[in-house]
């Protein structure tokens, strides 16, 4: 049985660990958190071995096979490396960290230890979203001419949310907008120029618009937004032969295909939680020794904190 400790207990990891506990051969055995008392409490709702500090499972890491990491942001670098220096594999929840320098420390800390470390950014192993890229790689409808991008949203997020909060690592530049760099560097790699717009408030931005710039002249037009009252995401892709749309492409499950001299097909998949394929993923990396995912490598999270944290100097925004 593979054994998983939880570490950072919002809202976010109820949903984690019901998907960790629903994959066979896996299960949540350690609550961690900052408070003993949280982690007790959470332990004892479901019904989990141990409740530790992050200490406590450092110097226990033979308790688990692996850890996932869904702290704030701004805790991630102290938290990440604490367990990497400790033996534990670690998965580490999007924006990876605050910015570049941050990540480098992170990735050489995994590196210097040999010890896998991931960012657990689940829209890239979707089976929609490998589809895609394997269209894209294999330029069934030619090359990409064009792509656009929205990432929307705002319910549930009160007036004291870590969203708003600059200090956490706030804003839809890196709660956002990294679902939409991650998926157009999964395309098109690295741009040559970035340019961007947004609305700040109290340190951090409300929206973001940024355009990517790549050498044949083609660009990428992008939006995130907090401020939106519902949840709205979409990806369209422009090429030579036709457009292909993936509709909620976060948490893809169908894929639109649109030649221009052809019939529209869609492709649809299982409604099955994203967290499981991270997951699963992650598992087969640790069962088969592996120090890096070939999926989310440590180069491309690398290459995204570094494209966010230049979109957000040009906003005006610094951690």
């Amino acid at each position: 049985m593979f054994r998983w400790a939880v570490c950072g207990l919002g809202k976010i990891s109820h949903r984690w660990v019901k998907a960790a506990n629903s994959l066979p051969g896996s299960t949540v055995v350690a609550a961690v958190s900052s408070s003993k008392k949280r982690a007790e409490i959470y332990q004892q709702k479901y019904a989990m071995d141990y409740a530790l500090t992050y200490d406590e499972l450092a110097m226990n890491a033979t308790l688990v096979d692996a850890v996932y990491v869904c702290t704030n942001m701004s805790d991630h670098k102290r938290v990440v490396e604490l367990f990497l220096n400790a033996g534990i594999p670690v998965l580490c929840e999007k924006s990876f960290a605050l910015n570049g320098d941050e990540a480098r420390s992170m990735i050489d800390c995994a590196r210097q230890k040999n010890i896998l470390l991931m960012e657990a950014m689940w829209s890239r192993v979707l089976p929609a979203n490998r589809l895609v890229e394997k269209m894209m790689r294999e330029k069934k409808y030619g090359a990409i001419q064009h792509t656009t991008g929205y990432f929307k949203a705002g319910w549930g997020h009160g007036r004291k949310s870590r969203v708003w909060r600059h200090d956490v690592g706030g804003g839809s530049v890196l709660d956002l907008a990294v679902y939409l760099v991650h998926y157009t560097q999964m395309l098109r790699g690295k741009p040559v120029t970035i340019s961007a717009q947004g609305k700040l408030k109290d340190g951090v931005d409300r929206y973001c618009d940024f355009v990517f710039e790549y050498p044949i002249g083609a660009s990428s037009e992008l939006h995130s937004s907090l401020e939106f009252p519902a949840l709205r995401e979409c990806y369209r892709i422009f090429c030579e032969k036709g457009e292909v749309i993936v509709p909620s492409f976060y948490g893809a499950r169908k894929v639109i295909e649109k030649p221009y001299d052809g019939k529209k097909t869609v492709t649809r998949f299982p409604k099955v939680d994203g967290f499981t394929y991270e997951i699963g993923h992650f598992m087969e990396l640790v069962l088969h020794g592996k120090k890096e995912s070939d999926i989310v490598p440590l180069s491309t999270t690398l290459e995204v904190m570094d494209l966010l944290q230049e979109i957000n100097r040009r906003i005006g925004v610094v951690f």
